[in-house]
């Protein structure tokens, strides 16, 4: 395993070309798959056929053990091409980079092989209700998934909601309930299934106007069997024992909504140089109101990318050191709030530049639009998250209460 991440003038130098091939791809393809609301499939193949599926997974089992600023990087690049892939690649990346330290060497070899040769996903986890903790809280309910011990394994019965990619992807990694456990916390055991285990059952559910290519669809858990060698880390400590994967969850969100920004920032900047006011003739460029509007949009931009940068290389450095601190764990939620409050701001205001068409049905900036809004919409949302981070910052241990 390696010692030092990679830098960006490596990433620049050895994924550049294929980055860019791929994200022009995408941008090609993503009105349709936006305007049908099919799977990208031919996107996720160009993926795989240049290996960069493998980037967050341990160099010592194949891959090329990305760090975050690295991977951000990615994602923001390709998501300025198809926020929907990007998305469903996001939630790849960031729960193999969560899982690398709890993963068993046995688990890895097997996964990690099945992952390289087979080009198979990982969707992610889904969100237990633990985020804020109550006295006498009962967290029996909390994620909406039960795992009850049986012989040589578990069964697992419940709903994961919301997994994006799953029309496609094969590992489902989950948080459930688990029955019988008195010694944790939380009581909640983390376990690997595969859409193909009997009793996984896909539904068509995802019919959002946001990001309708990621197949967010529900996964329905009946009486599914997954054996002892799936189990991620110890029973009942399943939260606890993949507590990094906070760190890499909003990174890879902020860095899909910053792409999209990126993306509305591009084609704004090219509508300016190239269109023409109807009334004085003159390119839009020479105009001074939209000379100041567009300075705003890079003011906004270059300060949404700069928070994000800040936090992954925080987190870079902490990861090489081998302890997150409160302090990461504060500058995460900023960065999730600021960034996709921001990212909206900028498509908004790009609309405002490009008037009545940008509102056209299919058009770059309304697809973009409602994309965007998604952002706010990731756990936790903005009021938990400022409820969080003033609990944090202020040191206050939370009461019986959370609302007076």
């Amino acid at each position: 395993m390696s010692t030092i991440p990679v830098t960006s003038d490596e990433l620049s130098y050895s994924l550049n070309g294929k980055i860019n091939d791929l994200q022009k791809a995408f941008s090609d393809k993503a009105g349709y798959y936006d305007q049908s609301g099919l799977f990208p499939h031919e996107n996720i193949d160009l993926v795989t056929n240049n290996a960069l599926h493998t980037v967050t997974i341990d160099s010592d089992y194949g891959g090329m053990e990305l760090g975050f600023e690295e991977t951000s990087e990615l994602l923001v690049r390709l998501a300025s091409g198809c926020p929907s892939t990007a998305l469903c690649l996001a939630m790849h990346y960031y729960t193999i980079a969560g899982l690398n330290k709890v993963l068993s060497p046995q688990q890895k070899s097997k996964i990690y092989s099945d992952i390289r040769n087979n080009g198979h996903y990982f969707t992610s986890f889904n969100q237990p209700n633990v985020t804020i903790v109550q006295a006498n809280q009962d967290f029996t309910q909390s994620t909406g998934i039960a795992i009850k011990k049986v012989d040589e394994g578990y069964l697992v019965n419940g709903v994961k909601r919301c997994s994006s990619g799953i029309d496609r992807f094969s590992y489902i990694p989950i948080y459930g309930n688990q029955v019988g456990i008195d010694k944790s916390r939380f009581g909640i055991s983390a376990l690997f299934l595969r859409r193909d285990d009997p009793g996984v059952t896909i539904t068509s559910s995802w019919d959002n106007a946001s990001l309708r290519a990621s197949a967010g669809h529900d996964v329905l858990l009946n009486d599914v069997f997954v054996s002892k060698d799936r189990l991620i880390g110890h029973e009942g400590f399943g939260v606890e024992n993949t507590s990094n994967l906070v760190f890499w969850s909003r990174m890879a969100i902020s860095s899909v909504y910053l792409g999209i920004a990126k993306a509305s920032m591009d084609y704004i900047t090219t509508i300016i140089k190239h269109k023409k006011d109807y009334v004085s003739k003159k390119t839009l460029a020479f105009l001074p109101n939209i000379q100041y509007a567009f300075s705003e949009l890079k003011i906004k931009y270059d300060t949404a990318h700069s928070q994000l940068k800040m936090f992954v290389k925080q987190a870079d450095y902490e990861t090489f050191n081998g302890k997150y601190t409160d302090d990461l764990f504060q500058r995460a939620l900023v960065t999730k709030f600021f960034v996709g409050r921001t990212a909206n701001e900028i498509v908004w205001q790009a609309m405002q530049i490009e008037g009545m068409r940008s509102m056209s049905r299919g058009s770059v900036l309304e697809r973009l639009y409602r994309d965007v809004r998604a952002a706010t919409f990731h756990q936790p949302n903005d009021d938990l998250m400022k409820e969080i981070l003033a609990k944090k910052a202020l040191g206050l241990i939370a009461p019986k209460n959370r609302w007076v």
